[in-house]
C-alpha cells in the first residue's frame, strides 16, 4: 500500500536542517561553482520549438533562472552555433545522425541567463564539419567579455583544443578544461596539428595531454568536463572507474570533474580530495527525448552548487555540495516539486552506494533531502565557516536511509 502524501514527505524529508539557501551571500574569498548538463536549442532566432511548442526567448529557462546563481556556472553546449542555413550536415559515418544547430541568439540566451563556462567538446561539436566549428569558435568568441569568461575542448589546432582556459576569479585562478566523445572516432573530427577539430576522449593521448595540462596550469583549483557515458545507463562504466577516478582523480589531482553525455543522472562520489560528477543527464535540450515516462532513476536532470573556501594556503577546498533535481529537461527546465526531488535525492544515495571502492580510495556522496528538495552534503566543520557556507549547512543532519517503501523501486530501475 502506498503511503499519503504526508506520509511520504515525512519518510523524504530530514528532521530539521535548514532548506537550501539559492541567494545567501557569500563570505569573503568563497566561491560557488553552479553546474548544469547538456544544452542547446533551435535555428530561430527568437526561440525555439519543441513537440509543437514555441518557447520564446528568454521563456525557456525563466522557471531555473533564479539557480544559475554562482561565481562560475558551467554548461555542456551541445550543438553547432550559427545563424548559417548553408552548412552541410555531416553524415557521421551514421545512417539517421542527428545533426544540432543552434542560433547565436540561443547561446547569447544562456550567457544572459549567467551560464559563463562553457565546455564545446561532445559529439555534436562537429555536426556540421570544420565549417561549423569555425562558427562556433566566432560566436562564442564574440561573447568573451560580454559573460563568457571561459570556453574549452574544440580549436582551430589539437595545442587550441587541448588548452585548459583559465579564469581569475576573486583574485583565485581557476583551471577548466573539455575534452568528449567523437562519433566513430572520426579522425577528421578530431584536433591535429594544424586540423580543426576536438580534443577527443576515446583516444588515450588526448585525455593524457588535457590531464598533463590542466596539472601544470598555474591554478588554485582545477575543472575537468568530460562528454562521456553509455547513454541510458546510470551506473559509472569501467572506463569511468579507471579513468576519471584512477587517472584523472586520484593520479593527476584534478579538483571537480564533470560529465554529462548518458542523458540521464548518475552517482556523485569523492576520489580522495577530488570530486566527481559520473552524469548529469541533460539540463535544457530542445533535441532530445521526453524523459518525464521514465522510471525513477532515469526520469530527471541534476544541477549543483559546489561551494568552495579559500584556506590560508590559497587553495580552494570544497566545504558544500548542493544538488537539485530537474523535469522538464526537453521544453522548459523547472526544479521538480520538493516530494518528488527528495526521491530523486534518495536515487543518488542508492547510485553512491555503488560507488563505494572498498580499497577505501574513493566514496559515493550521500546527500540530506532538504526541505525545498534539494539534496545537500557539508564536510565536517562547515558550519563554522560563515557566509553562505556556514548558513547553507548550520543544522546539516547526516543523510537518513532509503525509505523502505521505495527502496526496492530504485534497486529495480537503477540497475543498470
Amino acid at each position: 500500500m502506498r503511503p499519503s502524501r504526508l506520509l511520504w514527505l515525512a519518510l523524504t524529508l530530514p528532521l530539521g536542517g535548514a532548506p537550501a539557501l539559492a541567494q545567501a551571500p557569500r563570505a569573503a574569498g568563497d566561491l560557488t561553482i553552479v553546474l548544469a548538463g547538456d544544452a542547446g536549442f533551435g535555428s530561430d532566432p527568437r526561440g525555439s520549438a519543441k513537440a509543437g511548442v514555441f518557447y520564446a526567448y528568454p521563456d525557456p529557462t525563466a522557471p531555473i533562472a533564479r539557480e544559475i546563481d554562482g561565481d562560475l556556472n558551467l554548461v555542456n553546449v551541445e550543438t553547432v552555433v550559427s545563424d548559417r542555413s548553408d552548412l552541410a550536415a555531416d553524415g557521421k559515418g551514421q545512417t539517421r545522425p542527428f545533426n544540432f544547430r543552434m542560433h547565436p541568439a540561443g547561446l547569447r540566451h544562456l550567457v544572459s541567463r549567467g551560464f559563463n563556462l562553457l565546455s564545446l567538446a561532445n559529439n555534436h561539436s562537429m555536426d556540421f564539419g570544420t565549417p561549423g566549428l569555425k562558427e562556433t569558435l566566432r560566436h562564442v568568441d564574440a561573447l568573451r567579455g560580454k559573460g563568457v569568461l571561459a570556453a574549452a575542448g574544440i580549436g582551430m589546432t589539437r595545442d587550441e583544443a587541448a588548452q585548459p582556459a583559465l579564469v581569475e576569479i576573486k583574485g583565485a585562478k581557476i583551471a577548466f578544461g573539455a575534452i568528449g566523445i567523437v562519433t566513430n572516432n572520426l579522425e577528421r573530427h578530431r584536433a591535429g596539428a594544424s586540423q580543426p577539430g576536438q580534443i577527443a576522449y576515446r583516444f588515450d593521448e588526448d585525455f593524457r595531454e588535457v590531464l598533463r595540462r590542466l596539472r601544470e596550469a598555474p591554478a588554485a583549483f582545477r575543472i575537468l568536463s568530460i562528454h562521456y557515458g553509455y547513454e541510458g545507463k546510470v551506473r559509472a562504466d569501467s572506463l569511468q572507474l579507471a579513468q576519471w577516478r584512477g587517472e584523472a582523480a586520484q593520479r593527476t589531482g584534478i579538483d571537480l570533474i564533470v560529465g554529462h553525455h548518458a542523458h540521464v543522472t548518475r552517482g556523485v562520489e569523492m576520489a580522495g580530495k577530488s570530486l566527481i560528477f559520473y552524469g548529469l543527464g541533460n539540463f535544457l535540450h530542445h533535441g532530445t527525448a521526453d524523459m518525464t515516462a521514465n522510471p525513477v532513476c532515469k526520469d530527471y536532470g541534476l544541477m549543483a552548487r559546489v561551494h568552495l573556501k579559500r584556506e590560508a594556503s590559497g587553495a580552494l577546498a570544497i566545504r558544500a555540495v548542493e544538488v537539485l533535481p530537474l523535469t522538464d529537461t526537453h521544453t522548459r527546465v523547472r526544479r521538480l516539486p520538493a516530494d518528488q526531488a527528495a526521491l530523486r535525492v534518495h536515487v543518488l544515495n542508492h547510485l553512491a552506494s555503488t560507488l563505494d571502492d572498498k580499497a577505501g580510495t574513493a566514496r559515493g556522496l550521500r546527500f540530506t533531502p532538504q526541505k525545498d528538495g534539494s539534496g545537500l552534503y557539508c564536510v565536517p566543520g562547515a558550519a563554522s565557516d560563515g557566509g553562505r557556507i556556514g548558513r547553507l549547512c548550520k543544522g546539516f543532519t547526516e543523510p537518513p536511509p532509503i525509505p523502505e517503501p521505495r527502496r526496492k523501486d530504485i534497486e529495480i530501475a537503477c540497475a543498470q
